[in-house]
Protein backbone atom coordinates (compact mmCIF):
# COMPACT_ATOMS: atom_id res chain seq x y z
CA UNK A 1 0.00 0.00 0.00
CA UNK A 2 1.29 3.52 -1.05
CA UNK A 3 -0.53 6.14 0.42
CA UNK A 4 -0.83 8.40 3.13
CA UNK A 5 -3.71 9.06 5.06
CA UNK A 6 -4.86 13.15 4.26
CA UNK A 7 -8.39 13.13 5.73
CA UNK A 8 -7.63 15.42 8.68
CA UNK A 9 -5.30 17.45 6.56
CA UNK A 10 -7.79 17.66 3.99
CA UNK A 11 -10.58 18.60 6.03
CA UNK A 12 -8.88 21.37 7.79
CA UNK A 13 -7.46 22.87 4.62
CA UNK A 14 -10.66 22.71 2.63
CA UNK A 15 -12.63 24.31 5.72
CA UNK A 16 -9.96 26.62 5.94
CA UNK A 17 -9.99 27.75 2.01
CA UNK A 18 -13.66 27.37 2.10
CA UNK A 19 -14.39 29.93 4.71
CA UNK A 20 -11.81 32.54 2.84
CA UNK A 21 -13.83 32.63 -0.24
CA UNK A 22 -17.21 33.00 1.56
CA UNK A 23 -15.69 35.64 3.83
CA UNK A 24 -14.43 37.40 1.11
CA UNK A 25 -17.43 37.38 -0.69
CA UNK A 26 -18.97 38.42 2.84
CA UNK A 27 -16.74 40.97 3.26
CA UNK A 28 -16.77 42.28 -0.46
CA UNK A 29 -21.23 42.26 -0.18
CA UNK A 30 -20.68 44.24 2.74
CA UNK A 31 -18.11 47.03 1.62
CA UNK A 32 -19.89 47.88 -1.31
CA UNK A 33 -23.56 48.18 0.81
CA UNK A 34 -21.37 50.62 2.86
CA UNK A 35 -20.47 52.59 0.23
CA UNK A 36 -23.61 52.44 -1.49
CA UNK A 37 -25.71 53.06 1.34
CA UNK A 38 -23.09 56.73 1.41
CA UNK A 39 -22.73 57.15 -2.33
CA UNK A 40 -25.46 59.55 -4.35
CA UNK A 41 -24.64 57.73 -7.79
CA UNK A 42 -24.57 54.22 -6.05
CA UNK A 43 -22.71 50.85 -7.38
CA UNK A 44 -23.93 48.87 -10.05
CA UNK A 45 -23.52 44.68 -9.50
CA UNK A 46 -23.30 41.89 -11.71
CA UNK A 47 -23.55 38.26 -11.02
CA UNK A 48 -22.77 34.86 -13.21
CA UNK A 49 -24.06 32.13 -10.97
CA UNK A 50 -23.24 28.52 -12.65
CA UNK A 51 -21.74 29.37 -15.82
CA UNK A 52 -19.97 27.14 -17.59
CA UNK A 53 -16.26 26.15 -18.09
CA UNK A 54 -16.23 23.39 -20.65
CA UNK A 55 -12.46 22.65 -20.16
CA UNK A 56 -10.01 20.13 -21.72
CA UNK A 57 -7.14 19.24 -18.96
CA UNK A 58 -3.85 18.69 -20.89
CA UNK A 59 -1.13 17.63 -18.44
CA UNK A 60 0.28 15.59 -15.08
CA UNK A 61 -0.27 15.94 -11.46
CA UNK A 62 2.48 14.11 -9.62
CA UNK A 63 2.00 12.74 -6.09
CA UNK A 64 4.49 11.24 -3.68
CA UNK A 65 6.89 10.94 -6.92
CA UNK A 66 4.50 9.51 -9.26
CA UNK A 67 3.04 11.23 -12.47
CA UNK A 68 -1.32 10.84 -12.56
CA UNK A 69 -1.69 12.01 -16.15
CA UNK A 70 -4.81 13.88 -16.48
CA UNK A 71 -5.28 14.23 -20.51
CA UNK A 72 -9.08 15.00 -20.46
CA UNK A 73 -11.20 16.12 -23.49
CA UNK A 74 -14.40 18.34 -22.40
CA UNK A 75 -16.62 15.94 -24.49
CA UNK A 76 -15.32 12.58 -24.71
CA UNK A 77 -14.19 12.57 -21.07
CA UNK A 78 -15.30 15.46 -18.91
CA UNK A 79 -19.08 15.37 -19.60
CA UNK A 80 -18.68 12.12 -18.59
CA UNK A 81 -16.98 11.79 -16.02
CA UNK A 82 -18.10 14.94 -14.48
CA UNK A 83 -19.02 14.27 -10.69
CA UNK A 84 -20.31 17.56 -9.01
CA UNK A 85 -19.32 21.75 -10.36
CA UNK A 86 -20.14 24.94 -9.43
CA UNK A 87 -18.92 28.08 -10.50
CA UNK A 88 -19.81 31.87 -10.07
CA UNK A 89 -18.69 35.58 -10.69
CA UNK A 90 -19.74 38.57 -8.82
CA UNK A 91 -18.76 42.29 -9.88
CA UNK A 92 -18.88 45.74 -8.38
CA UNK A 93 -18.57 48.18 -10.13
CA UNK A 94 -18.55 52.52 -8.48
CA UNK A 95 -16.94 55.02 -11.09
CA UNK A 96 -13.54 53.39 -12.15
CA UNK A 97 -13.29 50.95 -9.90
CA UNK A 98 -14.50 47.42 -9.68
CA UNK A 99 -14.39 44.90 -7.44
CA UNK A 100 -14.71 40.87 -8.02
CA UNK A 101 -14.72 37.54 -6.28
CA UNK A 102 -14.85 34.35 -8.51
CA UNK A 103 -15.21 31.17 -7.43
CA UNK A 104 -14.50 27.49 -9.30
CA UNK A 105 -15.66 23.76 -8.11
CA UNK A 106 -14.94 20.67 -10.20
CA UNK A 107 -14.62 17.49 -9.00
CA UNK A 108 -13.80 14.29 -11.78
CA UNK A 109 -13.69 10.73 -11.25
CA UNK A 110 -11.96 9.20 -14.91
CA UNK A 111 -10.99 5.98 -15.46
CA UNK A 112 -8.49 4.15 -18.10
CA UNK A 113 -7.51 0.48 -19.00
CA UNK A 114 -4.56 -0.20 -20.52
CA UNK A 115 -2.81 -3.40 -20.80
CA UNK A 116 1.03 -4.01 -20.35
CA UNK A 117 2.40 -7.34 -21.57
CA UNK A 118 0.03 -9.65 -20.06
CA UNK A 119 -1.00 -7.85 -17.53
CA UNK A 120 -4.36 -5.35 -17.49
CA UNK A 121 -4.11 -2.10 -15.37
CA UNK A 122 -7.35 -0.32 -14.00
CA UNK A 123 -6.89 3.71 -12.96
CA UNK A 124 -9.38 5.36 -11.15
CA UNK A 125 -8.42 8.57 -10.77
CA UNK A 126 -11.04 11.17 -8.42
CA UNK A 127 -9.72 14.53 -9.18
CA UNK A 128 -10.79 17.93 -6.63
CA UNK A 129 -9.61 21.10 -8.49
CA UNK A 130 -10.94 24.41 -6.86
CA UNK A 131 -9.68 28.00 -7.92
CA UNK A 132 -10.77 31.20 -5.98
CA UNK A 133 -10.03 34.81 -7.08
CA UNK A 134 -10.59 37.97 -4.98
CA UNK A 135 -9.66 41.29 -7.24
CA UNK A 136 -9.96 45.01 -8.29
CA UNK A 137 -9.88 46.78 -11.45
CA UNK A 138 -8.93 50.21 -12.22
CA UNK A 139 -10.01 52.14 -15.46
CA UNK A 140 -6.99 53.72 -16.63
CA UNK A 141 -8.37 55.29 -20.43
CA UNK A 142 -12.00 55.25 -21.90
CA UNK A 143 -13.32 56.27 -24.91
CA UNK A 144 -16.68 55.71 -24.17
CA UNK A 145 -17.30 53.03 -26.72
CA UNK A 146 -14.10 51.10 -25.16
CA UNK A 147 -12.55 50.80 -22.14
CA UNK A 148 -8.74 50.15 -20.42
CA UNK A 149 -8.73 48.40 -17.00
CA UNK A 150 -5.92 46.99 -14.99
CA UNK A 151 -6.26 44.80 -12.31
CA UNK A 152 -4.71 42.56 -9.67
CA UNK A 153 -5.23 40.71 -6.77
CA UNK A 154 -4.97 36.85 -5.34
CA UNK A 155 -5.53 33.74 -6.71
CA UNK A 156 -5.77 30.45 -4.73
CA UNK A 157 -5.86 26.82 -5.92
CA UNK A 158 -6.87 23.75 -3.79
CA UNK A 159 -6.32 20.37 -5.34
CA UNK A 160 -7.13 17.11 -3.96
CA UNK A 161 -6.15 13.45 -5.96
CA UNK A 162 -6.54 10.11 -5.07
CA UNK A 163 -5.57 7.29 -7.92
CA UNK A 164 -6.97 3.35 -7.63
CA UNK A 165 -4.57 1.07 -9.24
CA UNK A 166 -6.07 -2.18 -10.03
CA UNK A 167 -4.63 -5.05 -12.13
CA UNK A 168 -5.24 -8.54 -13.43
CA UNK A 169 -2.87 -10.34 -11.06
CA UNK A 170 -3.80 -11.34 -7.45
CA UNK A 171 -1.20 -10.69 -4.92
CA UNK A 172 1.54 -7.84 -4.48
CA UNK A 173 2.96 -6.69 -7.14
CA UNK A 174 5.49 -3.79 -8.74
CA UNK A 175 2.90 -0.58 -8.91
CA UNK A 176 0.89 0.37 -5.96
CA UNK A 177 -2.54 -0.25 -5.18
CA UNK A 178 -3.56 3.77 -4.47
CA UNK A 179 -1.94 6.91 -4.67
CA UNK A 180 -3.09 9.98 -2.44
CA UNK A 181 -2.00 13.35 -2.13
CA UNK A 182 -2.62 17.41 -3.13
CA UNK A 183 -2.06 20.50 -1.68
CA UNK A 184 -3.89 24.23 -1.39
CA UNK A 185 -1.37 27.31 -2.53
CA UNK A 186 -2.06 30.68 -3.62
CA UNK A 187 -0.34 33.54 -6.02
CA UNK A 188 -0.65 36.55 -6.31
CA UNK A 189 -1.68 38.12 -10.35
CA UNK A 190 -1.56 41.07 -12.45
CA UNK A 191 -3.22 42.06 -15.99
CA UNK A 192 -5.26 44.15 -18.13
CA UNK A 193 -9.23 43.98 -19.50
CA UNK A 194 -10.91 45.48 -22.47
CA UNK A 195 -14.05 45.69 -22.85
CA UNK A 196 -15.03 46.79 -26.53
CA UNK A 197 -19.11 48.03 -27.24
CA UNK A 198 -19.77 46.84 -30.96
CA UNK A 199 -23.50 48.06 -31.16
CA UNK A 200 -25.97 49.11 -28.94
CA UNK A 201 -26.16 45.50 -27.42
CA UNK A 202 -23.15 43.45 -27.92
CA UNK A 203 -19.59 43.78 -26.39
CA UNK A 204 -16.53 42.43 -26.55
CA UNK A 205 -14.59 41.85 -23.62
CA UNK A 206 -10.72 40.74 -23.22
CA UNK A 207 -8.79 39.41 -20.16
CA UNK A 208 -5.12 38.71 -20.20
CA UNK A 209 -3.15 38.28 -16.83
CA UNK A 210 -0.05 36.66 -14.95
CA UNK A 211 -0.43 35.04 -11.57
CA UNK A 212 3.44 34.52 -9.86
CA UNK A 213 4.59 33.70 -6.35
CA UNK A 214 7.76 31.80 -7.38
CA UNK A 215 9.35 30.31 -9.56
CA UNK A 216 7.39 26.90 -8.47
CA UNK A 217 4.26 28.59 -8.54
CA UNK A 218 3.23 30.57 -11.32
CA UNK A 219 0.18 30.39 -13.67
CA UNK A 220 -0.90 32.25 -17.31
CA UNK A 221 -4.41 33.29 -17.62
CA UNK A 222 -6.42 34.59 -20.04
CA UNK A 223 -10.36 35.33 -21.36
CA UNK A 224 -12.10 36.28 -24.09
CA UNK A 225 -15.85 36.40 -24.71
CA UNK A 226 -18.63 37.90 -26.83
CA UNK A 227 -21.37 40.10 -24.48
CA UNK A 228 -25.26 40.06 -26.10
CA UNK A 229 -27.14 42.51 -23.01
CA UNK A 230 -30.81 41.82 -24.28
CA UNK A 231 -32.49 43.27 -21.61
CA UNK A 232 -31.18 45.90 -18.51
CA UNK A 233 -31.01 43.16 -16.27
CA UNK A 234 -29.39 40.43 -18.08
CA UNK A 235 -26.66 39.56 -20.77
CA UNK A 236 -25.49 36.00 -22.31
CA UNK A 237 -22.01 35.58 -22.90
CA UNK A 238 -20.03 32.95 -24.57
CA UNK A 239 -16.29 32.87 -25.56
CA UNK A 240 -13.29 30.57 -24.42
CA UNK A 241 -10.80 30.55 -21.66
CA UNK A 242 -7.37 29.63 -21.16
CA UNK A 243 -5.62 28.63 -18.05
CA UNK A 244 -1.75 27.40 -18.10
CA UNK A 245 -0.79 26.40 -14.57
CA UNK A 246 2.83 25.08 -12.96
CA UNK A 247 3.16 24.56 -9.18
CA UNK A 248 5.41 22.20 -7.81
CA UNK A 249 5.41 22.40 -3.35
CA UNK A 250 9.40 21.38 -3.67
CA UNK A 251 8.88 18.55 -0.94
CA UNK A 252 9.57 15.21 -0.97
CA UNK A 253 8.39 11.97 0.00
CA UNK A 254 4.38 11.16 0.95
CA UNK A 255 3.95 15.66 1.09
CA UNK A 256 5.41 16.06 -2.66
CA UNK A 257 3.18 17.13 -4.99
CA UNK A 258 3.09 18.97 -8.82
CA UNK A 259 0.65 19.85 -10.94
CA UNK A 260 1.67 21.13 -14.72
CA UNK A 261 -1.27 21.25 -17.15
CA UNK A 262 -3.16 23.85 -19.17
CA UNK A 263 -7.10 23.71 -18.91
CA UNK A 264 -8.79 25.63 -21.63
CA UNK A 265 -12.13 25.37 -23.27
CA UNK A 266 -15.26 27.64 -24.12
CA UNK A 267 -16.95 29.27 -21.29
CA UNK A 268 -20.48 30.16 -21.69
CA UNK A 269 -23.67 31.41 -18.88
CA UNK A 270 -25.56 34.94 -18.00
CA UNK A 271 -24.77 38.33 -16.44
CA UNK A 272 -27.38 39.45 -14.16
CA UNK A 273 -26.92 43.19 -13.16
CA UNK A 274 -28.70 44.89 -10.27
Amino acid sequence: MYSKPLEQIENRRGGFYRAAIVGGTVFLASLCSQVFADSSDGWGFSLAPMYLWGKNIDGTSTIAGMDAPLDLDFQDDILKNLDAALAFHFEAKHGDIALFVEYNYGKLDPSSVTNVGSETIEVNIDFKDVMGELGVAYTFADSGSTQWEVLGGVRQFDQKIDVDIGTSIDGPGILPDKIAGGDDWWQGFGGVRVKTKLSARWSLVGRADIGYKNTNNKAAHAIGFFDYRFRDWGSFFAGYRYLDTHYDNGKSGYDSYAFDAKQQGPILGLNFYF
